[in-house]
């Protein structure tokens, strides 16, 4: 009983459910940065939020990594589960200031 009442706890104080970021539609007013890669897939990587506060080279760093562990202080959304416009993958900085979008590339 203990450890239920210390994880209820602990899961009230860290928020509960990840709430997602909101994504516009379309990339219009993100910033463009280069295509990155992960695994032989190949992703356009744009910033959405945030763009004075991150660079583009950062930007493709973070959208390289893979998704479950990812990198540090960043929280990864499958964004072609549920959400909305051309997103296939989202990250979200941990303080909330910085948003990177990636779309998956097909094959040219």
């Amino acid at each position: 009983m203990h450890s239920l009442v210390v994880a209820v706890v602990a899961l009230v104080l860290q928020g509960g459910v990840q709430d997602p970021p909101k994504m516009p539609d379309t990339t219009r007013g993100a910033k463009r940065c280069q295509d990155a890669s992960r695994y032989g897939s190949s992703f356009r990587v744009y910033i959405v939020r945030g763009a004075r506060r991150i660079t583009c080279r950062r930007a493709r760093r973070v959208a390289a990594f893979k998704p479950p562990g990812g990198e540090r202080g960043w929280t990864y959304f499958d964004w072609t589960k549920g959400g909305n416009g051309p997103w296939s993958d989202v990250y979200r900085r941990t303080d909330r200031r910085v948003i990177v979008g990636a779309i998956i590339r097909g094959y040219d």
